[in-house]
């Protein structure tokens, strides 16, 4: 039987809500549960468990009974595969009596309707397998998918991460990685493709910020639940993500982000893209364990190059120097990667940039076309514009505040983009010009 094909819609939405409580994010043996006898049925067994109804024993037990009764029916082993007989799924498995006892101390609160009703007042959702918007690219994943994802923000999971790059890096980056982050996310989102990372310090706001800045959807994967932004300084770049891209975590409502959560929030960042980017990462850096999962799900990894006198760029010489990675310098590189059947060489590249209508040229023939001051920009003046309201002014310290940045920064910034034509000032503070298309 599968579970998702022929129950409850709600039901089976409820009761992948309550095991993303009970369960940690990547618990292999709880997904290969799910798989074996649906969401409803292993939710039941652990509530019953945690309530004292049974014991995990006896619960396991009568799982294994069933199976033998329903030996080539496929009421068991939803998959095909033959678990319950051979015991290398969930049913057979030596560990599961004691999982169960794992998964139902946190079972006898849980409650998925009440996950579902806290999510949604805070304009959430949660999207599970068979979803239109469930994007197939975590079925790669096979035992460690998640069961379900929880998904703020106004984007589409499916239709974002058709085609995606992730970009990630070091919390301590310099200037060098945040400025290479944010060329490369800008220039990434300028040709449609989605920037995905993690919403820590450092490469991943510096890659949100730029995609935001080009009016591009960016998906931030959190460790935590999406109703608790973590890190609470970037509150304001998570608040800017949720008009045009996703906040999405496997962690239920209210869970505290943990190491291992970090850890295994990278599996989702590497198998949600076609590309994944380590722009700076020291030896031991978090980027490289996105990448290593990377690796394991057959995605392209790439590597920007650094400084040889810069320890925050040994774990991506690593990476380089042990074959694998592919080393970028640009976003031609990275889209090259994307569309490695079809190798680009560097007069292509130009011609390409040439006929999409890119900065230079115009789509037409080779004609030029008015150049978007936009791509004129650095980073600060491109993050500040965003920070600006087309409708509101606002002061140079409340333009600070939204965009991380300090007054003279802001000062300096605005002064680029009064002389592009992109920003005013006004009696009362600063505003956004509307661009004429």
């Amino acid at each position: 039987m599968n579970a998702l094909g022929t129950e409850s819609t709600d039901a089976v939405r409820s009761s992948i809500a309550s095991l993303l409580r009970v369960g940690e994010p990547g618990d292999g043996l709880l997904k290969r549960l799910v798989d074996e006898i649906g969401p409803i049925a292993a939710h039941a067994i652990i509530t019953a468990v945690a309530t004292g109804e049974t014991n995990a024993q006896e619960a396991v037990a009568g799982l294994i009974s069933a199976g033998t009764e329903a030996t080539g029916t496929g009421a068991v082993d939803a998959a095909g595969t033959g678990a319950a007989a051979d015991g290398t799924g969930a049913v057979g498995h030596g560990q599961l009596s004691e999982a169960i006892e794992r998964w139902a101390v946190r079972a006898g609160d849980t409650t998925g309707g009440g996950d579902l009703e806290r999510v949604a007042r805070i304009g959430g959702r949660l999207v599970i397998p068979g979803d239109e918007e469930w994007p197939v690219s975590f079925d790669d994943l096979g035992p460690a998918a998640p069961l379900g994802l929880w998904v703020r923000g106004a984007a589409g999971l499916n239709a974002v991460l058709g085609r995606a790059v992730a970009v990630v890096g070091a919390r301590a980056a310099s200037s060098y990685g945040t400025k290479c982050a944010s060329d490369l996310a800008w220039d990434l989102a300028s040709s449609g493709v989605t920037v995905v990372s993690g919403g820590a310090f450092g490469i991943d706001a510096a890659a949100h910020r730029a995609a935001i800045a080009r009016e591009a959807p960016t998906v931030a994967f959190m460790a935590g639940g999406v109703d608790r932004f973590y890190p609470a300084a970037n509150a304001e770049l998570f608040e800017q993500i949720l008009p045009t891209g996703a906040i999405v975590s496997e962690t239920a409502p209210g869970m505290t982000p943990m190491r291992h959560r970090f850890l295994l929030r990278n599996r989702l960042i590497a198998a949600s893209a076609q590309v994944c980017v380590v722009v700076e990462a020291g030896w031991r850096s978090g980027a490289l364990n996105t990448a290593r999962h990377g690796l394991e799900l057959s995605r392209q990894v790439a590597a920007f190059p650094g400084s040889v006198y810069s320890a925050s760029s040994t774990g991506a010489h690593r990476l380089l120097r042990e074959h694998e990675a592919e080393l970028v310098t640009c976003s031609d590189d990275v889209l090259a990667l994307m569309d490695a059947d079809a190798p680009t060489l560097f007069d292509q590249a130009e011609d390409s940039r040439v006929r999409s209508g890119g900065s230079r040229f115009g789509a037409a023939g080779g004609q030029r076309s008015r150049p978007d001051p936009v791509d004129d920009l650095d980073e600060r003046e491109k993050i500040c514009l965003n920070a600006l309201s087309a409708t509101k002014a606002l002061d140079v310290g409340s333009i600070g505040s939204r965009a991380g940045l300090t007054v003279a920064d802001v000062l300096n910034a605005l002064a680029a983009l009064d002389l592009a034509g992109l920003a005013a000032r006004r009696d009362n503070g600063w505003v956004k010009l509307r661009r004429s298309d």
